[in-house]
C-alpha cells in the first residue's frame, strides 16, 4: 500500500484532532499576515507606478514596507514550523505503530509530511478568506496623505499563489527538518537528537552591524544617503536575532540560580535547554519593537505637519501590532506543542506528587522569561543607539507613548494567549491516571 493511500484511510479512521485544528488555525494566520503585508507593498507600487505621490518620497516608502514585511517573515517561518511540530506532536505512538506493523521508514515520513501539508493546505485557504476579511479595515488607514482602496490592497492573483505555495513550501521544508530530529526505529522507539549549543560568534555578528551604525549614523562619521541608513537600521534590528537566545539564556541562568519556587526553577531550567526555541516564539515581535524604537523617532526628525515622518511612525505602529497578534497565535500554538512534546514528562511529575498549578505556572513564566528579556532588550538596545538624538525623541510624546503602549499591549496579548495551553497541562499531566 502507498504512502498516500495508508495515510488517507488512517485519516478517515482516526479523523480530525483537536491538533489538527490549532495547527491550520496557525497556517491561517501566518498566510492572513504574509497577504496583508504583501497587500501594503503592492498598493504603494501602484501609487508609485500611476503617479499619485511623490516619486522620490513613494519609493522610499516602498522600501521602508519591503522592510516591514522582511522583519515580519521570520515570525511567519516560526508560526508555520510550531504548526508542524504541533501537528507532529501526537503522531510519534502512530507512526511507532505503523513501523511495528511493518510500515517503511519512507512511508512513515511521507505520512508525517501529507499531514502537515494537508493542514497548511487548509490553513491557506482560511487565511486567504481572513485577509479578504480584514482588508476593508485596513482600507481605512492612511498613508502619503491618502486612504487606501481595497484594489490597492489586492495585490495581483498571481502573488496570491505565490504567497500560497510559499506557506506550502515552508509547511514542507519545516515537517522534513522536524523529521530530521525525531526518528522512529522499528522497535517503534522516538528517538530525539539533542539541541546544539550557541556560539559566542554570535555577539560578534551582532557587534559589527552596531559598530558600523554608530559610526555611520549615529556619529555620522560617513556621509551617506537616507536609503543608505535604513538598510543599516534594519540590519542591526535583524541582527538581534543573533545576539536574542544568548542573552535570554544568560538571563535564564541566573534567573534558575535565584529561584526559590519549582516552578520558576522548571521554567528557567526549560529555557535553558533551549533558547532558540524560546526566542523564536518572542524574536519577531523584539525586532518589531525595536524598528519601532527607531521609527518613533521620525515624527521629532521631521516637520510637525511632515506626512512622511507620520507615515513611517505609522507604518512602525501597524508593524508592531501585526507582530503583536503574531506572537500571540505563536505562543498559545508552540506552547501547546510544547506541552504534547513533554507528555511523558508532566506524566513524570505527576506521579512525583508535583501539583497541576505549579506545571502551570511553570509554563506562563517559561514563556513570560523570554519575552520580557526578549522585548525588553530590544526595547533598550533601540534607546541605547538613539541615544544621541534621545532628548529629540523625548520631544515627540505622541510617537513614544504610542510606541510604549503597543509593545505593553503586544506583551500583555501575548502572556494573555498563553493561557490556552494551560488546560492541556491538566489534561496532558492527569492522563496517566489511566495508565
Amino acid at each position: 500500500m502507498t504512502a498516500i493511500a495508508l495515510w488517507a484511510r488512517l485519516a478517515r479512521a482516526t479523523g480530525p484532532r483537536a491538533t489538527d485544528v490549532l495547527s491550520a488555525i496557525a497556517f491561517a494566520f501566518a498566510t492572513a499576515a504574509l497577504l496583508a503585508v504583501l497587500g501594503g507593498v503592492n498598493a504603494f507600487q501602484v501609487r508609485v507606478a500611476e503617479g499619485r505621490v511623490d516619486r522620490f518620497d513613494g519609493e522610499l516608502i516602498v522600501t521602508l514596507a519591503l522592510v516591514a514585511a522582511a522583519l515580519l517573515l521570520p515570525a511567519v517561518w516560526t508560526l508555520a514550523q510550531a504548526a508542524v511540530r504541533l501537528a507532529l506532536a501526537r503522531r510519534d505512538d502512530r507512526l511507532a505503530a505503523l513501523r511495528l506493523a511493518g510500515a517503511t521508514g519512507g512511508q512513515v515520513s511521507a505520512m508525517a509530511v501529507l499531514d502537515a501539508v494537508a493542514q497548511a493546505l487548509v490553513g491557506v485557504v482560511v487565511g486567504a478568506m481572513l485577509a479578504l476579511a480584514v482588508t476593508p479595515g485596513i482600507a481605512r488607514i492612511e498613508f502619503q496623505g491618502l486612504p487606501f482602496t481595497v484594489a490597492e490592497l489586492l495585490p495581483p492573483a498571481w502573488i496570491w499563489l505565490a504567497a500560497a505555495g510559499a506557506v506550502l513550501l515552508t509547511s514542507l521544508v519545516a515537517a522534513l527538518a522536524s523529521l530530521r530530529r525525531v526518528h522512529v526505529t522499528p522497535l517503534g522507539v522516538a528517538q530525539r537528537v539533542g539541541q546544539q549549543g550557541l556560539s559566542l560568534w554570535r555577539i560578534v555578528g551582532f557587534a559589527i552591524p552596531v559598530g558600523v551604525y554608530v559610526a555611520v549614523v549615529a556619529l555620522d562619521l560617513v556621509p551617506v544617503d537616507v536609503s543608505f541608513s535604513i538598510a543599516l537600521i534594519a540590519i542591526v534590528v535583524l541582527a538581534y536575532s543573533l545576539i536574542g537566545p544568548l542573552l535570554i539564556q544568560l538571563v535564564a541562568r541566573i534567573v534558575a540560580k535565584a529561584a526559590r519556587r519549582p516552578a520558576t526553577l522548571l521554567a528557567a531550567r526549560r529555557v535553558i535547554d533551549d533558547p532558540r526555541g524560546a526566542f523564536n516564539i518572542v524574536g519577531a515581535m523584539s525586532v518589531a519593537v525595536m524598528a519601532g524604537g527607531f521609527a518613533s523617532l521620525a515624527p521629532a526628525l521631521g516637520a510637525a505637519d511632515d506626512p512622511f515622518a507620520v507615515d513611517i511612525a505609522t507604518g512602525a505602529a501597524l508593524t508592531i501590532a501585526i507582530a503583536g497578534v503574531l506572537g500571540a497565535v505563536l505562543a498559545g500554538i508552540a506552547q501547546s506543542a510544547k506541552v504534547l512534546d513533554q507528555q511523558r514528562e508532566h506524566q513524570a511529575m505527576h506521579r512525583m506528587g508535583v501539583d497541576v498549578p505549579v506545571m502551570q505556572s511553570a509554563l506562563v513564566r517559561q514563556v513570560a522569561l523570554p519575552l520580557i528579556v526578549g522585548v525588553g532588550g530590544a526595547a533598550g538596545v533601540a534607546l541605547l543607539l538613539i541615544l544621541p538624538s534621545f532628548m529629540l525623541w523625548w520631544s515627540s510624546a505622541d510617537s513614544v507613548v504610542t510606541w510604549a503602549l503597543l509593545t505593553v499591549g503586544a506583551v500583555a496579548v501575548t502572556l494573555a494567549a498563553t493561557a490556552a495551553a494551560l488546560p492541556l497541562v491538566k489534561r496532558v499531566a492527569t492522563a496517566s491516571a489511566a495508565v
